[in-house]
C-alpha cells in the first residue's frame, strides 16, 4: 500500500524535470504546504533524533547537496556525493531499520535503507531472465502514458485493476495510491488516490492509457479525497469493479503509518460512480469503521472490532454473487471471504435517480453479505475462517481462462509476489508459486492482474519501491506451470527468474524495459 513518507519524495522530485532527477542535481526549492511537507517533516524529526540535522522546521528545504535545511547526513550532505555519514551508512544498507515493506516512516528505513530519491540516485528497473519479465513503466518519468505531463503524476503506487463493463466502449480502469506530481510547489500536487482508463488489449508490447479522471486544472483528481482531520493521513483503494454499468471502488482510510509492513485504519469504505470513473459518491453504509476518529457519514454502522479483519478487499464476480476477499490492514494477516448476490444491483440510472441515499439492493445491501466459515456462509463475519494464510495482503483474484482456475496473487512477506489457484472461489487453495522472489528484488509490492489476460501470458502490475512507479510486468504460465501441475492444480515451486542487472530510469526508451 502506500508507504507514505519515502514514497511522496520519490513521486515529487521526478517532477521537477520530465524526467528521473538525482536530488543532489535538483536543487528544488521549498514545500512549505501540504503531505510532501508534512511526510518530510516527519523524515526531518527521524534526523533531528539521529544526527541533531533537522529540517527546516519540516519543510522540503533544499534538497539537493547544500548545507541549510536539506536532507542531511550529519554533514548535512545526504543528497551529495558524501557517503561518509553515519546515518547515511545506516541508512543505505538497512541497518536503520527493517526494511520488509519498503516502508520509511519515522522510525525505520526502506528496503534499501534509503529510497533513491532521498539519497541522491536515480529509481531503477531490473532486467530478468526466466518466465517473468518486466515489460514496461506504466507512470511517471519516460512512460508512454507521459503521466506527468499529461496528468501530474510523476509517482505513484498499486494500480488496481477492473473491466468497466461497458459493451460498447470496454476499458480496463486503474486505480493508484498516494500520488504525487511537483513537490516544489505548495501542496506538491499530492493526492490520495486517482484513476486511469486502458482500452488496450494487446498487451504484448506494453500498455496504453486512454484517459484519466481529472479535476478543472487538467490533473488526475483523487476520487475519494482524504478527510484533512488528524486522524487520517490518506485514503488508499483497495478493489474495484463493475456491476450493472455502476464502478465500485473499495478504498481504506489509513489512521496510522507504523513499522515496515504494518500500517493501522479507520475503517474501510465503498463508493460508486455512474460515469465510468470519473466522479464518486461514498456510501456510509457499506463502511467498516474500526476506530471513531474520523467521521464515515450519516447512516454508517458503529465502530465495531469484527471489522478489523475486513480492512483491506479484492473483489471477483462468480457464480452470480460478487466475492470479497478481506483482509486486514498492513501486511500480516489472513484472507477470508465474503459474498453477496448481484441479483437487484441497482444501475446506473437508478442510482441517478435517486435523491439521497441509494438503495439498500445487490451489492449496495449490508444485510446481504455472507461469510465463509469453512463450511456454510453465515451472517457474523466474526466466524469466518481464513481462506488465504497469513501473510497476505493486495490481494488480486480473478478467473484464468488458461488455468482453468481462479488465481489469487498477493504480496506475501519475503516472497513479494505469490500466485495460488483454486477450483472454486472460498478454495481449497493450492500452495503459493513464487513469480517475484524478494531476495532477488528487494521492494516489490502490490501486484495486481489485468482481467484481460487470459491466455499463457499473465499480464500484471507490480510497483517497486526503488522506483516509485507502476510497471506492466508479464509471467509465462506454461513455463511456471508446466501442463502436469496444471491438472493436479499444484504448485510449481521456486520461480525460475533471476536479475541480470538494473536500468536507471531515465534510461528506459517509451518506458520500455529492456531485454538481455
Amino acid at each position: 500500500m502506500s508507504r507514505a513518507l519515502s514514497r511522496l519524495a520519490a513521486t515529487g522530485l521526478a517532477a521537477v524535470t520530465a524526467s528521473v532527477a538525482t536530488l543532489a542535481t535538483t536543487g528544488v526549492g521549498t514545500a512549505t504546504a501540504g503531505p510532501c511537507s508534512e511526510m518530510f517533516g516527519n523524515f526531518g524529526s527521524l534526523l533531528e533524533n539521529q544526527t541533531g540535522a533537522g529540517m527546516a522546521g519540516g519543510s522540503l528545504a533544499s534538497l539537493g547537496s547544500g548545507s541549510s535545511g536539506s536532507l542531511g547526513s550529519a554533514s548535512r550532505a545526504m543528497g551529495s556525493a558524501d557517503r561518509s555519514g553515519s546515518l547515511v551508512q545506516q541508512l543505505e544498507t538497512g541497518s536503520l531499520g527493517n526494511g520488509l515493506s519498503g516502508s520509511l516512516n519515522t522510525v525505520t528505513g526502506s528496503v534499501y535503507g534509503m529510497p533513491p530519491w532521498i539519497t541522491g540516485e536515480e529509481g531503477t528497473v531490473p532486467v530478468l531472465r526466466g518466465p517473468t519479465q518486466f515489460l514496461q513503466l506504466v507512470t511517471g518519468p519516460t512512460s508512454p502514458t507521459e503521466s506527468i505531463s499529461r496528468y501530474g503524476v510523476a509517482g505513484t503506487d498499486l494500480g488496481i485493476m477492473w473491466d468497466n463493463g461497458d459493451p460498447t466502449d470496454p476499458q480496463i480502469l486503474m486505480a493508484f495510491g498516494d500520488t504525487m506530481g511537483d513537490c516544489t510547489i505548495p501542496g506538491s500536487q499530492w493526492r490520495s488516490n486517482v484513476l486511469f482508463r486502458s482500452p488496450d488489449d494487446d498487451l504484448s508490447d506494453g500498455v496504453t492509457i486512454d484517459s484519466a479522471a481529472t479535476g478543472p486544472d487538467g490533473l488526475a483528481k483523487s476520487l475519494v479525497p482524504r478527510s484533512g482531520l488528524p486522524g487520517e493521513v490518506t485514503i488508499i483503494p483497495t478493489a474495484g469493479i463493475s456491476v450493472e454499468g455502476v464502478q465500485y471502488l473499495r478504498f481504506m482510510s489509513v489512521a496510522n503509518w507504523g513499522q515496515p509492513g504494518s500500517w493501522t485504519t479507520n475503517y474501510s469504505g465503498l463508493a460508486y460512480s455512474t460515469d465510468n470513473g470519473e466522479n464518486w459518491t461514498v456510501v456510509p453504509t457499506l463502511a467498516r469503521p474500526i476506530t471513531s476518529a474520523v467521521p464515515v457519514g450519516e447512516g454508517a454502522p458503529p465502530v465495531d472490532a469484527a471489522w478489523r479483519d475486513s480492512q483491506m478487499s479484492s473483489y471477483l464476480k462468480a457464480d452470480d454473487h460478487l466475492y470479497e476477499y478481506l483482509t486486514p490492514s498492513g501486511r500480516q494477516g489472513a484472507a477470508i471471504l465474503a459474498r453477496v448476490p448481484l441479483a437487484g444491483s441497482p444501475s446506473a440510472e437508478d442510482l441517478d435517480g435517486t435523491d439521497g441515499a441509494p438503495p439498500a439492493a445487490g451489492v449496495l445491501d449490508p444485510a446481504a453479505y455472507r461469510y465463509w466459515d469453512g463450511t456454510d456462509w453465515v451472517v457474523d463475519p466474526g466466524n469466518a475462517e481464513q481462506v488465504l494464510p497469513r501473510p497476505a495482503s493486495e490481494l488480486s483474484v480473478m478467473w484464468n481462462n488458461y488455468l482453468g482456475k481462479y488465481t489469487a496473487m498477493y504480496s506475501q512477506g519475503f516472497n513479494s509476489v505469490v500466485l495460488r489457484t483454486a477450483d472454486r472461489p472460498e478454495g481449497p487453495w493450492t500452495g503459493p508459486t513464487v513469480l517475484v522472489d524478494y531476495s532477488m528484488l528487494p521492494g516489490v509490492y502490490g501486484a495486481f492482474m489485468h482481467p484481460w489476460a487470459q491466455g499463457d501470458d499473465l499480464y500484471y502490475l507490480v510497483t517497486t519501491w526503488n522506483a516509485y512507479n507502476v510497471f506492466l510486468v508479464r509471467t509465462s504460465l506454461s513455463e511456471v506451470f508446466p501442463s502436469t501441475l496444471r491438472r493436479a492444480a499444484a504448485p510449481a515451486g521456486p520461480a525460475t527468474s533471476e536479475v541480470i542487472r538494473h536500468v536507471p530510469v531515465s534510461e528506459l526508451v517509451d518506458g520500455a524495459v529492456p531485454t538481455e
